[in-house]
């Protein structure tokens, strides 16, 4: 009973920490986007923007090709996305103490009209604007996890990333393929209704991010204070 009452005392640390809730949040929105992109892209390509009939030997090509095609800018992508948001993120915050909610949030709403421009212009173009739009969602890896380590006491840093990737993946992209062709049937709209959900969460990603901007020294000063109330200290 007593480590239960401890871990839920860390859970609300962590609640009255303003830049780690919205840093969650955003993550929370932006892992939506990738788990609904990472799903439903490939067969959106084929099938619906291409014209591909899947149960037919050619159909089956075109998609085995869009997945190669898909899967190969996911990871030069990502490799690059992640690499230059923590380099950037690093550089700035001698300049701007939010950065790395400043360039999370930034990246995030730069992906927004790039994403658009992947669903309505034509193929191939259209690959360049999935790649640039992956590149923004990628950008925020290092930042948005090194925010979640400086504004949380080492002592309760375990159960952050813990509660933080319970949220992202159970409201993310565990849920984002779901809920895409759920909605597509409710809505009775086409696939390109389906990823404006995505669309939206870049945009809610990126909100998120900018407000937790003006919090962050605050929380990464204070961060040593925040010891978990298991009986050690009390924030």
């Amino acid at each position: 009973a007593s480590h239960r009452l401890a871990r839920l005392a860390d859970v609300k640390v962590l609640l009255r920490t303003p830049s780690y809730v919205l840093d969650t949040l955003g993550m929370t929105a932006m892992t939506f986007a990738v788990g609904g992109i990472g799903y439903w892209m490939p067969r959106y390509v084929a099938v619906f923007r291409m014209g591909a009939d899947v149960d037919s030997d050619v159909g089956r090509q075109t998609l085995a090709q869009v997945n190669f095609t898909f899967g190969a800018l996911t990871v030069v992508a990502g490799l690059v996305g992640t690499l230059t948001g923590g380099w950037l993120g690093d550089k700035l915050k001698p300049l701007m103490p939010g950065s790395y909610f400043i360039i999370s949030g930034v990246g995030m709403l730069v992906g927004f009209p790039l994403f658009l421009l992947a669903m309505w212009r034509p193929f191939p173009e259209a690959w360049v604007y999935i790649f640039l739009a992956e590149f923004c969602l990628f950008f925020n890896t290092g930042p948005t996890n090194t925010i979640l380590a400086n504004v949380t006491h080492p002592s309760i840093r375990a159960s952050a990333f813990a509660l933080t990737i319970l949220v992202i993946h159970l409201f993310g992209d565990a849920s984002s393929p779901f809920l895409m062709p759920l909605v597509k049937h409710l809505i009775g709209g086409s696939w390109n209704t389906a990823f404006g959900l995505v669309a939206i969460a870049f945009l809610f990603s990126g909100v998120f991010w900018l407000l937790g901007a003006k919090h962050l020294q605050r929380d990464t000063e204070l961060a040593p204070a925040r010891l978990s109330s298991d009986g050690k200290a009390v924030p």
